[in-house]
């Protein structure tokens, strides 16, 4: 890999990991590391073979809504099943929607898009550089600027 995409790729992946990051952080009650972890998670197909061919592929499967949203709904299994409380479970199911959320939401206005109506093929995008360095210091400044402000101040999302 050359230089140049080694950069870029760990530049995008530290943004979505420290905007999941922050997102839960400041929005939530639960352990922050479930945004940086959720944050990255649709990121996890550049470990699949390339033979596999689509929907196995960047921007694949694991970059569209059905996907969150059935990782959320484990998510609120998993909390359920810790014995915690109902509202826990929830809370942990909103965590992990934030984080992964912000993973697509970013992708989404990207030049490639994603494919919101997966399993058809209809990436539509309105081609923002959103990876590009000034939108990933815009992203970093929001994060930081939610940080900042402090889980006390913004309102919990349960």
């Amino acid at each position: 890999m050359e230089l140049e995409r080694g950069l870029f790729l760990a530049g995008a992946f530290a943004t979505h990991a420290f905007v999941g990051y922050a997102l839960v952080r400041g929005l939530t009650d639960e352990d922050p590391r479930i945004g940086l972890i959720f944050g990255l998670l649709p990121d996890a197909d550049f470990l699949f073979p390339a033979g596999w061919g689509w929907p196995f592929v960047h921007r694949g499967v694991t970059h569209t809504p059905l996907f969150a949203l059935t990782i959320v709904i484990g998510g609120y299994a998993v909390g359920r099943r810790l014995n915690r409380e109902d509202w826990r479970g929830r809370g942990l199911a909103v965590a992990v929607g934030l984080a992964i959320g912000s993973h697509l939401a970013i992708d989404s206005l990207s030049p490639k898009g994603i494919d919101w109506l997966f399993p058809l093929r209809t990436s539509w995008s309105p081609g923002l550089a959103v990876h590009s360095p000034t939108a990933t210091v815009l992203l970093w400044a929001a994060s930081i600027g939610i940080l900042a402000w402090g889980a006390d101040e913004l309102p919990s999302i349960r």
